[in-house]
């Protein structure tokens, strides 16, 4: 009897898996229990084992598909067994199911003319900036130097079909050289798609400037002790971690989510800590943060960075966060507008400190400020209490020791 293999959710967040590579071929024996196939499942690699023990009688995926979960991957069973007709649905061939047929009979060429003219080649697009091709049109733009965005299908569904690329490299009048076509990594195409779901999404965004004087005079004394004692240094991420978990303890709408008509609040507060890697963005969790001192936090943060940087971050370790802090002081950005990590309610994104004059009792001081935004899913949430939350959020930084450290 032939078993059918799935791809499956290696995490909560998980909804689909990038086929890296097959650890095994067709016609090999496979153990139940042994790795099968490696995947990429959100922002992480994994090796998907065998439910079953057999034959691997057919790979139903190439290598670089994107399946969705549940759908099937491989047919296990006993040699010479007879291999059912099974097609797995492919993520880019579901989105472009869903695009209405493209009605424009033109020839490629006029259609590229006109694209070139007006910019206009969303036919062939698909969300998070790809392109509707078919293998072999994607083989011959890349041997013809012909950039593949710059072509409008005329194949089903406006898809790019080989011809369309002979076509194009005729009339094709972008002068400028390619240096290198570099396909996006599993990981570069995941943010694509959750940054693509992001902006989907109704943001409304607060912005205000928070004292940090009495934040550094704390983790300066923080270190102090712990540099000591735990060969631990406190970074201002650690203790702006904490704080905001301590806040949303208050604000129980922030540390939510959207289902449906629903708003599902969590008693967990688990805060996503975004961190650049060589690969591209990804977002460890410090897990029960409310819940944790400021040295608890530091130690958890100091793993998740190094293990993130040598890419063995766990699926358990990448998912659960409820809400996001995004900080890009240490590149001495001043203030930006971040995009929530769904599904997420809300996220903090937060500048660099640095000492500034300001007014203090009607006259000028030196203090260490700092600028930060919060975006807000306005489905969920209005300008009102985001105002507030960074209201209690800047009362509980510039005065730092009501903390619960």
């Amino acid at each position: 009897m032939v078993e059918i293999m799935i791809m499956q959710r290696m995490s909560v967040a998980m909804e689909y898996g990038v086929i890296l590579e097959w650890l095994k071929e067709e016609g090999e024996h496979v153990e139940k229990g042994e790795p099968v196939v490696e995947i990429f499942g959100e922002k992480n690699e994994f090796e998907l084992e065998s439910p079953y023990e057999g034959i691997l009688l057919k790979q139903l995926c190439e290598v670089d598909d994107e399946i969705p979960i549940s759908e099937p991957i491989a047919i296990i069973g006993e040699e010479d067994e007879e291999v059912p007709d099974i097609t797995p649905k492919k993520l880019g061939e579901m989105e472009e199911d869903q695009t209405p047929a493209a009605e424009d009979k033109r020839t490629a060429v006029e259609v590229v003319k006109e694209a070139e003219s007006t910019g206009q080649t969303e036919i062939s697009r698909l969300r998070g900036g790809r392109v509707k091709a078919s293998p072999r049109a994607r083989k011959k733009a890349e041997e013809l130097g012909v950039n593949i965005k710059m072509v409008r299908g005329t194949g089903p569904s406006g898809r790019i079909v080989e011809d369309d690329v002979i076509e194009a490299s005729k009339v094709q009048v972008d002068s400028r050289e390619i240096k290198e076509i570099k396909p996006m990594s599993p990981l570069r195409r995941t943010i694509a798609r959750r940054m693509t779901e992001s902006s989907e999404r109704p943001h409304i965004t607060m912005i205000t400037e928070i004292n940090m004087t009495e934040v550094v005079k704390l983790r300066k004394e923080i270190n102090t002790k712990t540099e000591k004692t735990h060969a631990l240094r406190i970074s201002f991420n650690d203790i702006i971690v904490k704080a905001v978990a301590d806040t949303l303890e208050k604000f129980p709408h922030f540390n939510a989510t959207l289902e449906g008509n629903n708003i599902k609040m969590y008693d967990d507060i688990n805060i996503g800590i975004a961190m650049a890697t060589d690969e591209g963005l990804i977002v460890p969790t410090v897990f029960s943060a409310n819940k944790k001192s400021i040295t608890e936090i530091a130690q958890e943060s100091q793993g998740l960075k190094e293990r993130a940087q040598e890419g063995e971050l766990t699926s358990e370790e990448l998912s659960g966060s409820t809400f996001t802090v995004s900080n890009l002081g240490p590149f001495q950005v001043d203030l930006f507008i971040p995009l929530i990590n769904p599904p997420e309610a809300a996220i903090l994104a937060l500048g660099q400190i640095k000492e500034k004059p300001v007014a203090v009792d009607g006259m000028i001081g030196i203090r260490h400020m700092m600028m930060a935004s919060c975006a807000v899913d306005h489905r969920i949430l209005d300008g009102a209490p985001a105002g507030k939350f960074l209201q209690v959020l800047k009362e509980s930084l510039e005065n730092p020791y009501f903390m619960k450290i």
